[in-house]
């Protein structure tokens, strides 16, 4: 209805003979049906090929889906033709003459029937640029065009004015509707699916153009250019405090400087060895779990890659079944765990499980529940946010230790987040700093990377500058750019331990345009996004773990085992075309350059792997469990069917990765 709505806005007046029809919206809506008609054909055959093949629903409820679709696009069709059946005056009701379809003496139109050939066609249609002989007076019955001459111009106007203001009282109707299904989103009635969002969404703005467009009518272009201008200039001020923020760290109003190229950006040393030493005291700790064994433990570093939903479902089963038959070997054995985006959610939820395990808060982690809990859908409430409010008008906020944040897509990430994991995930990041320091769980560093300049933040409850510091002789004269920054340290005077949990968890898989971009306190401002950017897997942040603390590893440990949890394969193929169309040609250096950045990652990391062998003289096992390739490629969204999430769970079992768990029991047994 809002295409037929917007459509008769910007058309009507190229047909003038409907202006003398009884009813003519009825009419234009009743002839306008090819697109509307073909879109729901396309939908139904995508929509049974979609619920049998990817959610296994049965003819029976595929079918029940379509009786819903039915009856709801009827009721708002009805509604509609209603108000404007009441609403909309046609000439027999504006006039009081008969109207062209009911009065069988009105002679047919001249053209009907008249072009005879190719010639005459076109050279009527520069008379007259849409030809028009037939047209559906009903869904069942053609009548042919009529004489419309001795009626006048000032009637037609008349008439398709009328309707075209009751016609932009609904859109506006309609958009006021819109903003109220904002304010009510978090209402399960009022959660629609993502792709309804996305339809939602270009419906509002056929909607705005067409009203744009019949309010100002030839300035609509001039108009719009300038109201573009307009928005984009005052955009970048913080007037309508669109920011999106770190829940729980202080936003004062006077900000961090922030200089990314200064020249005293590492940390000074005396903080570096204090720190290395505080790691070593936890390392320490840990070792004393394995007090009672005769061989020295094994170390575990847990490495997980981004790839949203998919890649914490993944990466939650991995480390859940790693666990189950190693006997909890690999829990007690794990010190460090990093990656990015969803498998760091993943991952997280799985060590707080294990923790609650430990503490008796659960009798086991190993309950199939939590793997439908992790892989509950997160892309609906974005969507609906994104949609609804972000892109328009986002009036709602909340209070959270003094302060008022907005309830965008990221305050919907999280909040759904902490709904389907129980609330468990629902603390800040000082929460966890007794624990990890005396290694009662492995410790979590989370590195998002400023779009600004490219560093990485170092996101952890423990200090980790060590990881920081420049590592060079005195005699080499060579300038290194810092490329990270503490986040704990740099914000220690803005509250950085009472951060949330779920918003550096959210901050740490913001994928562009899905998740908003979260912006620190800093002077200039920066934000900050996927720590996939910098390094997808995990593994920069691990060697530089072992490369700073090899020498307590060596004379400690009986080696360390890097368990790397990929949602991908290492060798991906890539189609390689030798020859392009110009537009492919054209974008192909930027698309190939993104396309490929994760393998460009581990071109860089490989070569890292090979230095660190240099330098660790202890056994290094890299064990690698990658999901396999699917039937078709799981998107990297946060949403699962129901064939992929039953896919992520059997994967395991699958032959490819079978000789990596069998490594891993073989290196933790009796260690």
């Amino acid at each position: 209805m809002v295409f037929n709505i917007s459509s008769y806005i910007t058309n009507a007046t190229t047909f003038p003979f409907i202006a003398s029809l009884a009813r003519p919206f009825m009419k234009y809506t009743v002839n306008n049906f090819i697109v509307p008609a073909l879109f729901i054909l396309v939908y139904f055959y995508e929509l049974w090929q979609f619920q049998r093949h990817s959610e296994f629903e049965t003819s029976g409820t595929i079918l029940l889906q379509y009786a819903g679709f039915i009856m709801g696009m009827s009721v708002i069709i009805a509604v509609t033709l209603i108000y404007f059946f009441r609403t909309n005056l046609d000439i027999v009701r504006m006039y009081g003459v008969k109207a062209a379809d009911t009065d069988v003496s009105v002679p047919l139109a001249e053209h009907v029937g008249k072009i005879t050939s190719l010639r005459q066609l076109f050279k009527f249609k520069r008379k007259l640029p849409w030809r028009v002989d037939t047209y559906l007076s009903t869904p069942f019955k053609v009548k042919l065009v009529r004489h419309t001459g001795h009626y006048s111009r000032q009637m037609f106007d008349s008439v398709i004015r009328q309707n075209h203001v009751n016609a932009a009282l609904v859109e506006i109707f309609v958009f006021v509707m819109f903003i109220l299904l904002g304010l009510f989103r978090e209402y399960k009635m009022f959660q629609i699916p993502a792709g309804a969002s996305i339809f939602l969404l270009f419906s509002m703005f056929i909607m705005l153009t067409s009203a744009f467009r019949f309010w100002v009518k030839e300035w609509a272009a001039t108009a719009f250019i300038v109201l573009f201008i307009l928005l984009n200039h005052f955009s970048q001020f913080d007037f309508a405090g669109r920011q999106n923020k770190i829940y729980g760290l202080q936003y004062p109003e006077i900000k961090k400087s922030y200089k990314p190229f200064g020249t005293n950006l590492f940390p000074d040393q005396l903080r570096v060895s204090a720190d290395s030493l505080s790691e070593v005291a936890s390392l320490e700790q840990w070792k004393k779990k394995f007090s009672n064994s005769n061989v020295k433990p094994k170390l575990i570093l847990i490495n997980v890659s981004g790839g949203g939903l998919r890649a914490a479902m993944w990466t939650f089963k991995v480390l859940q079944f790693t666990d189950s038959i190693t006997s909890g070997e690999m829990s007690e054995h794990a010190r460090l765990i990093t990656g990015a985006s969803g498998g760091m959610i993943g991952a997280a939820y799985y060590r707080e499980l294990a923790r609650q395990e430990k503490l008796g808060m659960i009798p086991t982690l190993y309950d199939n529940r939590y793997i439908e809990n992790i892989s509950s859908d997160l892309l609906n409430p974005v969507a609906v946010s994104l949609v609804i409010n972000d892109l328009f008008f986002n009036m709602q906020k909340f209070s959270l230790d003094g302060q008022r944040y907005n309830k965008d897509r990221g305050y919907a990430f999280e909040k759904y987040l902490n709904e389907s994991t129980g609330d468990v995930l629902d603390k800040t990041i000082s929460d966890y700093l007794e624990e990890e320091k005396n290694a009662v769980i492995p410790m979590m560093i989370f590195t998002p990377a400023i779009v600004n300049d490219g560093k990485r933040v170092f996101i952890s409850p423990l200090p980790v500058s060590y990881l920081l510091a420049e590592q060079h002789k005195q005699d080499f004269n060579y300038t290194k750019l810092s490329d990270c920054i503490e986040y704990s340290y740099y914000f220690k005077d803005f509250d950085a331990g009472r951060s949330r949990f779920t918003s550096v968890l959210r901050m740490n898989a913001t994928f562009p345009y899905i998740l908003p971009a979260v912006t620190l306190p800093t002077e200039p401002p920066v934000q900050v996004m996927d720590a996939g950017m910098r390094d997808n897997f995990g593994l920069k942040t691990t060697f530089r773990y072992l490369f700073e603390l090899h020498k307590w590893i060596e004379k400690n440990t009986s080696g360390v085992i890097i368990f790397q949890v990929r949602d991908t394969r290492k060798e991906r193929i890539r189609e390689i075309r030798s020859r392009g169309t110009i537009l492919e040609n054209l974008v192909s250096p930027i698309g190939n350059f993104y396309g490929n950045l994760l393998t460009i990652q581990e071109y860089e990391t490989d070569e890292e792997a090979e230095y660190l062998k240099l330098f660790v003289d202890a056994p290094l096992d890299l064990i690698s469990i990658e999901l396999p390739s699917y039937e078709e490629e799981i998107s990297m969204s946060w949403h699962l069917t129901t064939s992929e999430k039953n896919f992520i769970r059997l994967a395991v079992h699958l032959p490819v990765n079978k000789k990596s768990f069998e490594r891993m029991q073989e290196l933790l047994k009796n260690k």
